[in-house]
């Protein structure tokens, strides 16, 4: 198993901090054989930072289970639709073993032009990019912001088609259902998906988009249907990427246990639980 989501460090105010160790420890309790470990370098979830760099040194440290992506906020400098300077910072963190970029939280919207700029860099030096999606704009909210049907992911997904994205959060879980309110988006909606959304739309029609299963959204959306949520993983099992978003020591996991669980076949869950990680992140 591949976790393409956890985070280390202090981050939280009243949680104790996530160290490599423990985090390994976990793992080898859990039978996870590498992890992505995303750095923290937007302010609007967390209380403190982690920076791309702690997270290379935990890398070097753990090279063999640990995979380091890094971070740049977009608000940075000077940083535009053309700026180079974010791409030089970029290129000396992949240099030093990041294997992709992420997790953004920045509160902006997802089609901004400060954004479209990691999205090119990203493209060019071939790696996939978590983002977590919020409610929409102008909405007190966490993450990118998109409008119900998520327009501005679809324009990006054209303009960028030779980077890949993986969604995380609430707003792009909700979005599996194509009966969804701007006030649901920020939250994890309940009932059946009686009318299948946005999310299925674009994993099945854009080659660069997948998504994590990781954190209360995706469990919420696997399970707020049972029948259904074995379905959608039967059909996007080529899209879908096992993850925790393990934050803090303790924190409860229903994900593994559910993946572990699951009635699809065996090959499908192989590439849930590993295979498209392998894809994504050349490890093969």
């Amino acid at each position: 198993m591949i976790d393409y989501h956890v985070h280390i460090g202090k981050i939280f105010y009243d949680r104790k901090p996530l160290t490599p160790k423990k985090l390994i420890q976990t793992m080898d309790e859990e039978g996870i054989e590498k992890a992505v470990v995303l750095p923290i370098e937007n302010p609007e979830e967390t209380y403190w930072y982690n920076t791309t760099d702690n997270v290379l040194k935990a890398y070097k440290r753990y090279k063999d289970r640990l995979i380091p992506f890094c971070n740049v906020d977009p608000r940075r400098g000077y940083n535009s639709e053309n700026d180079e300077k974010i791409k030089f910072i970029i290129e000396e963190y992949v240099k030093k073993g990041a294997k992709g970029f992420g997790e953004i939280l920045a509160n902006l919207p997802f089609n901004d032009k400060r954004m479209k700029n990691i999205y090119r860099i990203c493209g060019e030096f071939g790696l996939s990019i978590i983002f977590h999606l919020g409610g929409v704009p102008n909405q007190s909210t966490i993450g990118l912001t998109d409008e119900i049907g998520l327009p501005f992911m679809e324009e990006i997904l054209n303009e960028f088609p030779d980077t890949i994205f993986v969604a995380h959060g609430p707003g792009w879980w909700a979005e599996i259902s194509g009966k969804v309110t701007p006030e649901q988006r920020n939250t994890y909606p309940k009932g059946k998906i009686e009318k299948e959304g946005r999310v299925q739309y674009l994993l099945e029609n854009y080659p660069n988009m997948y998504a994590d299963l990781s954190a209360g959204s995706a469990y919420n959306a696997l399970t707020r249907d049972p029948e259904y949520g074995v379905i959608f993983l039967d059909k996007f099992y080529n899209k879908l990427l096992f993850a925790t978003d393990y934050l803090y020591p303790g924190q409860e996991l229903p994900i593994i246990e559910y993946i572990k669980n699951i009635s699809i076949p065996d090959e499908k869950k192989r590439k849930i639980m590993s295979e498209n990680a392998k894809k994504l992140l050349k490890l093969e």
